[in-house]
């Protein structure tokens, strides 16, 4: 169980690093205001859920997925949301990650002791959807990717609305 804790702590660190296409959505004009107000959304590759991420994400992040001893107890087809600086010397951030566990794993996650991977949003048909976020932002204090990814953070209130699950 302690290997599995310590892969969900590399999680955000190591699938930062990854390569992937970035996700479709609005295109941001030359004032950073999102063509569409609506959300963008992202299926996961398995298809056992979608999120919804605001429009103002539009043209910042891609979505990568996670191997399997990155993700652990939880299925295949997590979800790893990479914010993609405009300081191209920096590496891209994790901004989200959704796993989705059997409520079996998600108790024997729970049992291990200290904090979970993240907050778990929503239980259906025998599976968890598991958020994490970021604990901090990781770029230097005033410089425009500092001042961005602030911009993304989600708010507490926002989380219940970001997974539905068809």
């Amino acid at each position: 169980m302690l290997l599995h804790r310590t892969a969900v702590l590399l999680l955000l660190a190591v699938a930062a690093c990854k390569e992937s296409a970035p996700a479709k959505g609005p295109i941001e004009d030359s004032a950073g205001l999102a063509s569409k107000a609506s959300n963008l959304e992202v299926t996961a590759t398995d298809q056992s859920f979608k999120l919804r991420l605001p429009a103002r994400w539009a043209g910042v992040f891609r979505t990568d997925t996670l191997s399997t001893d990155e993700r652990g107890l939880a299925r295949p087809g997590a979800m790893n949301v990479v914010y993609l600086p405009q300081d191209t010397s920096v590496i891209p951030q994790t901004l989200i990650v959704v796993a989705v566990y059997d409520s079996a794993a998600w108790v024997k996650v729970k049992a291990e002791g200290g904090p979970p991977p993240g907050d778990s949003l929503l239980s259906k048909n025998s599976r968890v959807y598991v958020l994490s976020l970021p604990q901090s932002n990781p770029f230097t204090p005033g410089s425009v990717d500092a001042m961005k990814f602030d911009s993304l953070t989600i708010k507490a209130a926002d989380k219940a609305t970001l997974i539905s699950v068809p």
